[in-house]
């Protein structure tokens, strides 16, 4: 059986509506503390590492003109409160501006957990998570947060820090600190580790 050809018009308007079914739609946006988070198991893309708040982020650039970078000499180092009771736990590390002018933090510094000898050696460098980072401007007794995401051992291993070295971003010196209590699984040469710290955010606690 044979059957009349379709108008040109109908045959054009069927293309564009094929077009326009084909088109996906944009992705939705992604969506504390004793001086010194979900429970999870999923690891997140990571590169190696190294109270009121008025912090806020600044999207697309620093802060303001005169700010100066937040260094040991400006903000203090505190330990925020531990979340999870099973899979992967979460430690904030609190910086708060001690100083008399804002400054303003980008990025994520570093996180060195020490402990006992071990294997791979009595320091445990983590590695930092592949997530966006926005500079954070902290006013004078402003707080912002580093969160550290790690997994307690599953396998009967025990490494447990006695304690930390914490770094502001683009800083050279450390600040010590206590680690919360806790074994922690070494996954030194992970390439997706469960262990990682999250860049700079305002406030005490994610």
């Amino acid at each position: 059986m044979s059957f009349p050809p379709r108008p040109l018009a109908a045959l054009l308007l069927t293309g564009v509506a094929v077009l326009a079914g084909c088109q996906s739609p944009s992705p939705a946006a992604p969506s504390a503390p004793t001086t010194a988070v979900p429970t999870s198991t999923a690891a997140a893309p990571t590169t190696a590492a190294g109270g009121d708040s008025s912090a806020t982020a600044t999207p697309g650039g620093g802060g303001g003109s005169d700010d100066t970078r937040c260094t040991l000499d400006e903000v203090s180092a505190s330990l925020g409160r531990t979340t999870g009771e099973a899979g992967q736990r979460h430690t904030a590390i609190v910086w708060t501006n001690t100083s008399a002018q804002p400054c303003t933090m980008t990025g994520f510094g570093g996180v060195d957990l020490q402990g006992p000898d071990d294997p791979m050696g009595p320091t445990y460098s983590l590695r930092r998570a592949e997530q966006p980072a926005s500079p954070v401007r902290l006013e004078p007794g402003s707080a912002a947060h580093t969160t550290i995401t790690w997994l307690p051992p599953q396998d009967g291993s025990e490494w447990t820090p006695s304690g930390m070295l914490v770094t502001p971003p683009d800083e050279t010196r450390s600040a010590s600190l206590e680690w919360p209590g806790g074994a922690v699984l070494r996954q030194d040469g992970a390439t997706r580790p469960g262990t990682y710290i999250s860049p700079v955010r305002p406030g005490v606690e994610g």
